[in-house]
């Protein structure tokens, strides 16, 4: 069964990316190799290098100067991630390393999959709010996998609620609403366009999607706890790692180029997801024409630097959904009052508290 079928129970102008030069290599400098690094301590690498998430992306009104910022931020990323492969006692001696990150410079037109065609018109349709419901039930169901997919959520226990099935596209709009439908048109599409890594990338990938799947229902949950509208967390939350899944696929771009298997250190491609994500994932989700609100909370999602300074309340919703998830695989208590601290979460701790208890309770 795909990841998709598991979520479900069983302005879309995007800014032009302009051709660009592979971004420049710093030089190496002298210091210590670095230890092995996981996602337990990412956050204070981050703290450390607060400096990359510094950008008042914010403040950025305009789509077409939040789009270069965040071009901008993954840029200084990449070239952070340069510098700690220079330091790695492993991944310093793999050529294969260094190619993906030059390939990751290569820029948003030949990093980022373009929709199909056919998603990007479907998308545009869902944008206009002039079009009327009639025709938009029947484009949406003019695709038969996709209609089953609409069907499928809408009768899922996110959206049902104890309500009875529906069966009809246009019945599937009013319970899931235009914002639900768009992240079921995302998520099938992008499904069906990033390639597998290959290998034991392709078992991190799938971890990756099992993790979306498992968030997008609790930040859907947790939204009122943050005065977010439910249907645009659910969305953001279903693709908010989508930057990491960009890498996987560009790794098997580069599997093919090569036609062999890429030799990569574990450890050190860990860090590079954690490093590069979101500003990956506010590119991609700028091109697909998510809009520059969504791109905000995919690209901020961790809550780290000058993002902590700012109220983002889907954002917000999905750092504690990601947390909650994180701390149940692990078999581990939340620490609510930690994670509001860390998070510099601006919503009600009382309300997401209840909001989790009952999650729970559901589950047991």
């Amino acid at each position: 069964m795909s990841w998709f079928k598991k979520l479900v129970g069983g302005s879309s102008n995007t800014p032009a990316a302009q051709p660009r030069a592979s971004r420049p290599i710093p030089q190496q400098t002298d210091s210590k190799p670095l230890p092995f690094i996981d996602d337990e301590s990412i956050q204070a690498l981050a703290e450390a290098t607060s400096d990359l998430y510094s950008v008042p992306l914010h403040e950025a009104a305009d789509e077409d100067i939040a789009y270069t910022a965040w071009d901008a931020e993954f840029g200084n990323r990449l070239n952070e991630v340069e510098k700690l492969r220079r330091k790695h006692p492993v991944a310093s001696e793999q050529d294969d390393v260094a190619e993906l990150i030059r390939s990751l410079s290569d820029g948003p037109d030949a990093v980022i999959r373009q929709l199909p065609s056919a998603a990007r018109d479907t998308l545009m349709l869902l944008d206009d709010e002039n079009v009327s419901r009639a025709k938009l039930a029947d484009t949406l169901g003019s695709d038969p996998a996709l209609m089953q997919s609409l069907l499928r959520t809408a009768n899922s226990a996110i959206f049902s609620a104890g309500r009875g099935q529906v069966l009809t596209i246009g019945q599937s709009l009013d319970r899931i609403g235009v914002d639900g439908a768009r992240s079921v048109v995302l998520a099938s599409s992008v499904q069906g366009l990033l390639s597998q890594p290959g290998g034991e990338f392709t078992a991190m990938a799938n971890k990756v999607w099992d993790h979306m799947v498992r968030m997008a229902p609790l930040a859907r949950a947790l939204a009122p706890a943050f005065s977010a509208d439910r249907e645009e967390t659910f969305a953001v939350a279903v693709l908010h790692d989508v930057g990491k899944l960009i890498v996987f696929d560009r790794i098997s771009h580069l599997r093919t180029q090569r036609r062999r298997s890429l030799v990569i250190d574990i450890g050190f491609a860990s860090l590079m997801l954690q490093h590069v994500h979101e500003s990956l994932g506010a590119l991609a989700a700028s091109r697909w024409g998510i809009g520059e609100k969504g791109a905000q909370a995919i690209g901020t999602h961790h809550r780290l630097g000058a993002a902590r300074t700012s109220p983002n309340p889907i954002a917000e919703a999905v750092y504690l959904a990601e947390r909650a998830d994180h701390a149940e695989q692990r078999g581990e208590t939340l620490d609510l009052e930690l994670v509001w601290r860390q998070g510099w979460l601006s919503g009600t701790p009382a309300a997401a508290a209840v909001i989790l208890d009952e999650m729970r309770a559901a589950t047991v």
